[in-house]
C-alpha cells in the first residue's frame, strides 16, 4: 500500500503508548535504493516518519522508523483514541520521604542493565501449557495446579524495597557462580504477595 509521510519527529517524542502493532517494511521492485536512502537519513538524523495509509478500509496513522538493515512501520493509535490519564486515580498528593526516594533509586540501580535482552526472558506459563499438551498426546495425565489463594493484607511497600536489597546484597556470591535469571525476581514480591494491585485500565478507547 501506498504510504503518505507528512512529516520527521525524534524517536523519543513519540510515546509508545500510541503504538498498535507492527510490521517489517521491504522496497518494491525498483525502489531499493529510494528506501536504503530513506533507511540511512533516519538513522543519521535520529529522526522517525510520521505518515498515514489505508489498509483493511481505515486510514492509519504509521510511524515509519530504520531496523536492522531496513525500516519497519509501527500502526497507531490516532490522539482521540487514547485516553486521558487524568481518568485514572494516582494519589498525586502523597509526601515521599528522601529517604523512600533514594531506597527506590537504589532498587532501580540495582536491577538495572545495559540493554534491552529479550532472548532473557521467556512465557513460563506458555511453557508449561505446552509440556502439558505434549504429555496429554503421549497419554499421561496432566495435573492442573491450583492457583494459590490470595492474602488481603496491606503490603509495606518500603519493607519490600529494604529486603530486596538485602537478598540481593546476600545472594551477590551465589549469583557469580551461575547466570541469573532476572526476570524470576520482582522486588515487590519479595517480602510475600499479600495484596494483588487492582486489574489495570486500557489505555485505549476500542
Amino acid at each position: 500500500p501506498t504510504i503518505d509521510i507528512h512529516e520527521f519527529v525524534p524517536l523519543e517524542r513519540v510515546d509508545p503508548i500510541y503504538f498498535e502493532n507492527v510490521h517489517y517494511l521491504g522496497p518494491d521492485k525498483g525502489g531499493e535504493k529510494a528506501y536504503r536512502l530513506l533507511a540511512e537519513a533516519m538513522r543519521d538524523t535520529g529522526k522517525v516518519a510520521l505518515g498515514q495509509h489505508i489498509s483493511r478500509g481505515k486510514e492509519h496513522l504509521v510511524l515509519i522508523r530504520p531496523f536492522g538493515a531496513g525500516l519497519v512501520m509501527h500502526e497507531m493509535y490516532y490522539g482521540d483514541e487514547v485516553r486521558s490519564f487524568a481518568e485514572i486515580p494516582t494519589d498525586g498528593a502523597v509526601k515521599l520521604r528522601d529517604s523512600e526516594t533514594e531506597l527506590a533509586r537504589r532498587l532501580v540501580e540495582q536491577l538495572s542493565a545495559a540493554e534491552f535482552r529479550p532472548d532473557k526472558y521467556r512465557d513460563e506459563y506458555r511453557d508449561r501449557l505446552m509440556e502439558a499438551v505434549q504429555k496429554k498426546v503421549a497419554g499421561e495425565e496432566v495435573t492442573v495446579a491450583a492457583p494459590a489463594p490470595g492474602r488481603a493484607e496491606v503490603i509495606d511497600l518500603m519493607e519490600a524495597l529494604k529486603k530486596s536489597l538485602a537478598g540481593r546484597k546476600a545472594g551477590g556470591e551465589e549469583r557469580a557462580a551461575g547466570p541469573a535469571r532476572a526476570a524470576k525476581r520482582r522486588p515487590a514480591a519479595a517480602a510475600g504477595r499479600r495484596e494483588a494491585p487492582a486489574p489495570g485500565q486500557r489505555a485505549h478507547k476500542k
